[in-house]
C-alpha cells in the first residue's frame, strides 16, 4: 500500500511540474506592444546586435542602434533602425555626446537599453598582456555600467528593461579566455545586483547567454589567439613562455579547434529571440540560455561539482603545450 500510494503521489508531482511549465511558456508568449517604445542597442555593426535591430524594428519598436563603425551605422539603418549613433564605447566624451543625443531623440521616454557591444582576445594566460586585460574589460564591462548609470531615472519612469547580453563565459569560465571570462563574471554580478536594487521600481533586469554563434567574433575566435601570441612575442621575444607555447604547437591549436569550431556554431538566431523576448515579453525571465550547447553542456558543467568541471575543462586543451604533452 505506501509503494502504491508514493508512485501515485510522484505521478502527481510529475503531472504539477508538466502543467507548470506549459503554464509558464503559454504565459512567456505574450507579448507588448512595441509601437513607439525606445530601444537603445550597442554593439549593432554585425551579428546578434544586428538581427536585435531587424527583430525589434519589424515589431515597431524605435530602435536607436549605437555602433563602432560606420559601415555598421549603414547596416543597422537599412535593417530598421530608426536612428543611428557611431562612437567608441570607452571613450568618455564620445559616451557623454551619445547620451545627450539619445536623451534629445527619446524626449526621455526610454524602455529598454540592450548591452550587446562587446570584444573577445583569446590566448592562454601565460602569453595574454595586461593591456589586453584592460581593454576586454574596459568593453565588455566597464562601458556597461558607463551606459547604464545616466538611463536609470528615465527606465524607472517607464518601468522599464536592462538586458545584459554575457556568455556561456559568464557562467563556465575556459581555460584560452581569461580576458573575456573575467570580464562577463564581472558583468554577471552587475546584473545580479543591478537587478535586485532596480526591482523597486518595476525595472526588469535580464541576462542572455549565448552558446557559440555563427557570428564574425565567434568564428573568429580561435584564429585570434595568434595576435595575443603576436603581442606577447613582441613585448617579450625571448620570454620563457615560448617554451611551452612554440608556434608550431599555435598553428596546431588553431587549426584543430577552428575546425571544431566550425561544427558546433549555431545560427545566431537562438540569441536574437532570446534578446528580443527580454525586451518584448509580457513576462521576460532573469536569465536566457541560448542554443543548444548553453542549454545542456555549459549548463551542466555550472552545475556539476568543480572538480568534475575542472576534468571536463582540461580536457579541452588539445593538443597539449610542449611540456604538459612530455608528462
Amino acid at each position: 500500500m505506501f509503494f502504491q500510494i508514493t508512485g501515485f503521489a510522484i505521478w502527481i508531482l510529475i503531472a504539477l511540474l508538466l502543467v507548470g511549465r506549459v503554464y509558464r511558456a503559454f504565459k512567456e508568449r505574450a507579448r507588448l506592444d512595441m509601437k513607439d517604445r525606445w530601444v537603445v542597442i550597442t554593439g549593432c555593426d554585425s551579428g546578434i546586435g544586428l538581427g536585435v535591430v531587424e527583430q525589434l524594428a519589424a515589431e515597431g519598436a524605435n530602435v536607436i542602434a549605437c555602433t563602432y563603425t560606420l559601415e555598421g551605422a549603414e547596416r543597422a539603418s537599412k535593417a530598421g533602425a530608426k536612428q543611428t549613433l557611431q562612437f567608441d564605447i570607452t571613450d568618455e566624451a564620445a559616451v557623454q555626446d551619445g547620451m545627450k543625443r539619445i536623451l534629445e531623440m527619446t524626449g526621455g521616454n526610454l524602455w529598454t537599453i540592450v548591452h550587446n557591444a562587446g570584444m573577445v582576445q583569446p590566448g592562454f594566460v601565460e602569453y595574454q598582456t595586461m593591456e589586453t586585460f584592460r581593454r576586454v574589460m574596459d568593453v565588455n564591462y566597464f562601458a556597461v555600467v558607463r551606459l547604464t548609470q545616466p538611463f536609470i531615472q528615465m527606465l524607472k519612469r517607464s518601468k522599464g528593461r536592462v538586458v545584459i547580453i554575457s556568455s556561456v563565459d559568464g557562467i563556465v569560465s575556459l581555460p584560452g579566455n581569461a580576458p573575456y571570462d573575467g570580464s562577463k563574471y564581472a558583468v554577471e554580478a552587475y546584473a545580479d545586483a543591478l537587478r535586485v536594487e532596480l526591482s523597486f521600481w518595476d525595472v526588469h533586469v535580464a541576462v542572455v547567454n549565448p552558446a557559440t554563434m555563427r557570428t564574425p567574433l565567434a568564428l573568429g575566435f580561435f584564429e585570434s589567439h595568434k595576435k595575443a601570441w603576436e603581442m606577447m612575442e613582441k613585448q617579450e621575444p625571448d620570454g620563457a613562455w615560448k617554451e611551452t607555447w612554440t608556434r608550431e604547437w599555435l598553428d596546431e591549436y588553431v587549426k584543430v579547434n577552428t575546425k571544431n569550431l566550425e561544427s558546433i556554431a549555431q545560427d545566431p538566431i537562438h540569441a536574437i529571440q532570446d534578446v528580443a523576448h527580454a525586451v518584448a515579453a509580457k513576462q521576460p525571465r532573469m536569465r536566457y540560455l541560448s542554443g543548444m550547447l548553453a542549454k545542456t553542456l555549459f549548463r551542466a558543467l555550472w552545475k556539476m561539482p568543480e572538480h568534475w568541471s575542472f576534468a571536463v575543462k582540461k580536457g579541452t586543451v588539445t593538443p597539449l603545450p610542449k611540456i604538459a604533452s612530455r608528462r
